[in-house]
């Protein structure tokens, strides 16, 4: 019988890929937060692959943290990836699944895979576990075409509005990653 795992699930690409990639591999349990600014379109995006995904979903209410114009939320990693390791234990789950990708690492430092061994020497039970650490936007995205992932549902930007602005910085990203 497969391992459990807790995965992250957020609405994105890497998020729709990385699920995909875990149903092979594991028992997956999707894990989603809430934060204050979510767009209602990342939300719906994140429904529609957990549910084609057929798999147990918790949503976890985190409201105070709140995302800024630019998408970063301070500590977000470190709240988010905390919250998911209890879950974990809880659940008997052997690792925690995040699809954090080298763009990320750039960008973040809380999404280096450094950050993430640091964390998982302090709780000492399930592995924290980053297919795509090694990967670009661009390779995550070509992942999912090759996995056959609905890229479709996905949502990437930061506005709330009936569509993608086109024009964020999460867009211009989506866009390229799809270029590619």
């Amino acid at each position: 019988m497969k391992p459990r795992a807790v995965v992250l699930v957020s609405g994105g690409i890497d998020s729709a890929v990385l699920l995909e990639w875990a149903l092979d591999r594991y028992r997956p349990i999707a894990l989603t937060f809430e934060i204050d600014g979510r767009p209602r379109g990342e939300a719906r995006a994140c429904e529609a692959i957990v549910a084609r995904a057929r798999v147990p979903h918790l949503t976890v209410p985190v409201r105070f943290l709140r995302a800024r114009r630019s998408g970063y939320v301070p500590a977000r990693n470190l709240v988010f990836h905390g919250i998911a390791l209890s879950i974990a234990e809880d659940r008997d789950a052997e690792a925690v699944i995040a699809g954090h990708n080298r763009s990320d690492a750039e960008v973040f430092e809380d999404a280096r895979p450094s950050f993430f061994r640091r964390l998982e020497r302090l709780q000492g039970k399930a592995r924290i576990v980053l297919p795509f650490a090694k990967m670009s936007d661009a390779q995550v995205a070509a992942l999912g075409r090759r996995l056959g992932v609905p890229l479709e549902l996905t949502w990437s930007c930061y506005r709330d509005g009936p569509r993608p602005c086109g024009g964020c910085a999460a867009c211009r990203g989506r866009i390229e990653s799809l270029q590619s």
